[in-house]
């Protein structure tokens, strides 16, 4: 049962808005084109496939979080399905990983806003850390506040992202979706891994659960709602620009702030410069608020130092974790700045330790959820999905086995002249989806 420290505030729309912010960042403006440009119209076949992989991955994830509604999120699932060492390595993977990524996604944005204005790269680095900076603060003062924050954000997100490509549908010509598949099959594969990755965020809402009123009902919903909304705004995005042959002549910039600027004049153009950062925040915001919560999940079960799992007294927030973090990503940052590495190339190396996540998660997903279950059921096709993905993923996918392979030998070297306890009894599957009603009363912050 979670502890009385974490607020149960949230409810399905902060719920939504926070699985799609985790997933919707900068390269929604990007996306639509490089698959184009990969595989010509033909793109289209792999977006609605994708959808489809986001719909069971979101169910998988959800209807798991649901039976067990931790903040260890994944963590937790792998522990109850195959025991500690498994959920050691699970939570190696996402600590090696989040403090990493989540900086170079806030770089992303402020890259390009700084590119489309001119501006010397230090800004960059000044936009991320205001972003991160502005992020951590919010989850100091507690999930309330900052889904709200977060909610209003993706509907602003949503109503412009669908309201330019409405716009856009003027632009349409039958005669850019002809030939539909100029490079073959082979190209839409390619543009289906590209379309992956900007799936992957999704695992981050389920550290959440401890905070949702009625996790059981309200996670899951929350999870599918996000996924189909996804879907609708990338697939509109995705027509838009195959249609209007805008993917083309882009080279150099987002096609969408090309498609605004057409369509609404420059003023509109440059302000879609403005709007890739408030992309950038809601995809960090939530990635910073899931992975606080991990933390503070595995301090209080003795994984990371117990500091960790300290508490506001008045907000009920991990702000021990998210001062860590806030230290962990200057020094990302700063280091980024410094060197100006190629962002496309260095987000591989995490996203392949992701891919690796969601195959741990299907797979626990698979073993805990009882027959019939529809999370059950969504569990195959996500861990075939991943299976498949993860070898295309190379050399990226030496990451994650380097930390997989760190982390056996510090095992070995813990546990040398000592015996491992056997671990408990893992739950029946019957017994994972609690009734809303069993849950403790609604905390208010």
């Amino acid at each position: 049962m979670p502890e009385a420290g974490l607020r149960r505030t949230l409810r399905v729309t902060d719920g939504t808005a926070m699985a799609v912010g985790s997933v919707l960042g900068p390269s929604v403006l990007v996306l639509p084109a490089l698959t184009a440009r990969a595989a010509g119209p033909g793109a289209l076949v792999a977006w609605a496939a994708m959808s489809v992989f986001a719909l069971a991955l979101a169910l998988t994830l959800g209807r798991a979080g649901a039976g067990i509604p931790r903040a260890g999120g994944i963590v937790a699932y792998a522990q109850t399905a195959f025991g500690p060492r498994t959920a050691q390595l699970t939570g190696w993977w996402l600590l090696a990983s989040v403090p990493f990524s989540v900086p170079v996604i806030a770089l992303v944005g402020a890259n390009y806003v700084t590119a489309y204005y001119g501006l010397a790269p230090g800004w960059s680095v000044a936009v991320a850390g205001a972003l991160l900076f502005t992020s951590c603060a919010l989850n100091a003062r507690g999930m309330r506040l900052s889904g709200r924050v977060q909610a209003w954000l993706v509907a602003l997100i949503a109503v412009v992202l669908a309201g330019v490509s409405l716009l856009g549908l003027g632009q349409v010509r039958a005669r850019h979706f002809e030939p539909f598949m100029p490079h073959g099959w082979g190209a839409v594969g390619t543009a289906a891994l590209l379309i992956f990755w900007s799936y992957i965020g999704f695992e981050m809402v389920v550290h959440l659960a401890e905070e949702f009123r009625h996790p059981a009902r309200d996670l899951p919903l929350s999870m599918g709602l996000a996924s189909l909304l996804l879907s609708v705004l990338y697939g509109l995005s995705a027509v838009v620009t195959v249609g209007s042959g805008v993917y083309a002549f882009a080279s150099g910039l987002a096609p969408i702030s090309v498609l605004a600027a057409d369509v609404l004049g420059r003023t509109a153009g440059a302000a879609m410069a403005l709007f890739a950062v408030c992309c950038s925040f809601v995809a960090v915001h939530t990635n910073i608020a899931g992975f606080s919560r991990l933390m503070y999940a595995q301090a209080r079960d003795g994984s990371l130092p117990a500091q960790l799992a300290g508490l506001h007294p008045r907000f009920g927030t991990p702000t021990r974790a998210l001062g860590w973090l806030t230290g962990a990503f200057a020094v990302v940052v700063g280091v980024v700045g410094a060197t100006l590495p190629n962002l496309e190339a260095l987000m591989a190396w995490p996203s392949a330790t992701f891919v690796a996540v969601y195959l741990v998660a299907a797979a626990a997903a698979f073993r805990i959820l009882p027959r019939g279950d529809a999370g059950r059921a969504a569990a195959v096709p996500t861990a075939v999905t991943c299976a498949v993905i993860l070898p295309f993923s190379w050399p990226a996918v030496l990451y994650p086995l380097g930390v997989a392979a760190l982390g056996a030998l510090l095992l070995v070297c813990r546990t040398r002249g000592r015996t491992l306890p056997a671990p408990g009894p893992r739950p029946k599957p019957d017994s994972l989806i609690p009734d809303d009603r069993s849950l403790p009363t609604d905390q208010q912050e």
